[in-house]
């Protein structure tokens, strides 16, 4: 494989008046600048978190889904300063900083050591492939989610109950977007679009002027809404503007100084069989795999991903019910917004989630990270980002003594369960009894509301 295929002399010189051997030798200044992009680009593109390495040599191809294979695309900033919880301000850009520094210092020892070398035109084009694949597959992964779609869930029943004051800034805008199904879609489309340009040469600069610029959008909603993945969404900017910046200086050249411009580009060349045919095959399978896999991969999870779609709830329960009366240790409680144990409302999903209102807070759960796994009870999306008083309890049923089993989703209340017998009087009522979290005994009459929403379809 010979080092570089350029354009004839001739055409270079004549449009740009540059020699080609003083072309081909790049300025000190050229170089360092080489260096210092080329082992940040690592640093970002080449996975060296030990996890990674343990998920891989550890599949369970039992469970392997569209999860599994999207945690092998995903970019991430290098972690050499643990941040903690700190993941909503400047503090969280921390490591990419850190790399930027550890970038320099490299490039500084690397430029002490190799001061022969004319150019890097081959390591280049092949850090440039580097960035432009992991890009490009990062952010396919990404926008499969919403193009499905299932990233953004349309609102529950009990999300329609629920005051809006009583939503995070993450929680209004990702169930504005949820809500919004098909902008949802437009907007995977956008990132897989991006991504898709990003494989090919021809198109490599269109894909990464859309990934810079769809993906920094995303990085400032972030910051408005502390959607806690502007981190990133900003890394991603990075290296769109990377991949694009060899552009930079013939469209400046032909847009403002208005001169005539001769791309120049410089690519490996194949020339035995044997290197094409690897070359071609590599990235139709790279393809296959990280794009058309992926995408059968989500189409078949479509259902289950954020709501508990498997565990169905009580038969032809699922509505919002007003609490007609409760009792508690056999005493009439009447109805009070300021009582800290009788229940304002309740609503019980489609799926085993029964939540009431109740004037006693609970920590709000704003844990945007981690799988959920595929456990009713771990399944988070629905009370994320939701304070106030209302209370989420997944729960099982025996429905032979008719009893259901309550536990309480959040896992900073994880240890309140409640243990209520359940009675059908009539299509509309629900009569529970028995002891709640607090093993205090309760009698509660639920009455099914007719509610009318602007909000048409639930899940």
């Amino acid at each position: 494989m010979s080092e570089i295929e350029t354009l004839p002399a001739s055409a270079i010189e004549q449009q740009q008046g540059v020699a080609t051997a003083e072309k081909m030798g790049w300025t000190a200044r050229q170089k360092f600048a080489f260096r210092v992009v080329f082992i940040y680009v690592i640093q970002l593109c080449i996975p060296l978190r030990p996890r990674f390495y343990n998920n891989l040599f550890n599949l369970n191809f039992d469970e392997f889904n569209w999860q599994t294979l999207s945690g092998f695309t995903g970019i991430g900033s290098p972690e050499y300063i643990d941040i903690g919880d700190d993941i909503w301000g400047l503090y969280s850009y921390i490591n990419l900083g850190v790399g930027l520094a550890v970038a320099l210092a490299l490039a500084l020892i690397w430029t002490l050591i190799d001061k022969k070398r004319k150019n890097y035109d081959l390591l280049y084009y092949w850090i440039l492939v580097v960035a432009r694949y992991r890009a490009a597959f990062g952010i396919i992964a990404w926008g499969m989610k919403k193009f499905v779609p299932k990233q953004m869930e349309i609102p529950s029943l009990t999300f329609l109950q629920t005051p809006f004051a009583d939503f995070s800034e993450q929680k209004v805008y990702w169930q504005s977007v949820g809500i919004a199904q098909n902008y949802e879609i437009f907007l995977g489309f956008a990132e897989i679009l991006a991504g898709v340009l990003l494989l090919f040469r021809k198109t490599t600069a269109i894909g990464a002027a859309l990934l810079a610029i769809v993906l920094f959008n995303i990085c400032i909603a972030n910051h408005a809404y502390d959607g806690m993945v502007h981190v990133g969404s900003f890394t991603y900017t990075i290296l769109g503007v990377i991949i694009l910046w060899p552009y930079f200086g013939n469209v400046w050249r032909l847009l403002v100084k208005k001169e005539d411009v001769v791309p120049e580009f410089r690519y490996p060349e194949f020339t035995s069989g044997l290197q094409n045919y690897s070359r071609i095959g590599l990235k139709a399978l790279s393809i296959g795999i990280f794009v058309f896999f992926s995408y059968y991969l989500h189409y078949i999870d479509y259902v289950g991903y954020r709501y508990p779609h498997d565990y169905p709830g009580l038969k032809n329960a699922a509505g919002i019910y007003e609490v007609t009366e409760f009792r508690l240790n056999n005493k009439l409680i009447p109805y009070s917004p300021l009582d800290s144990v009788r229940w304002q409302d309740a609503v019980f999903e489609k799926w085993s989630t029964l939540t009431f209102k109740v004037n006693r807070l609970q920590h709000m759960d704003n844990d945007n990270t981690g799988r959920e796994g595929k456990k009713s009870i771990n399944k988070r999306f629905e009370f994320r980002g939701i304070g106030g008083g209302r209370h989420y309890f997944n729960y099982k049923i025996d429905r032979k003594r008719q009893i259901l089993y309550l536990e309480n989703k959040n896992r900073a209340h994880r240890d309140q369960k409640q243990e209520l017998h359940y009675e059908r009087p009539s299509p509309n009522r629900i009569v529970l009894s028995g002891l709640n979290e607090f093993k205090d005994s309760i009698y509660v009459v639920l009455d099914r509301k007719t509610n009318e929403f602007a909000v048409t379809k639930t899940p």
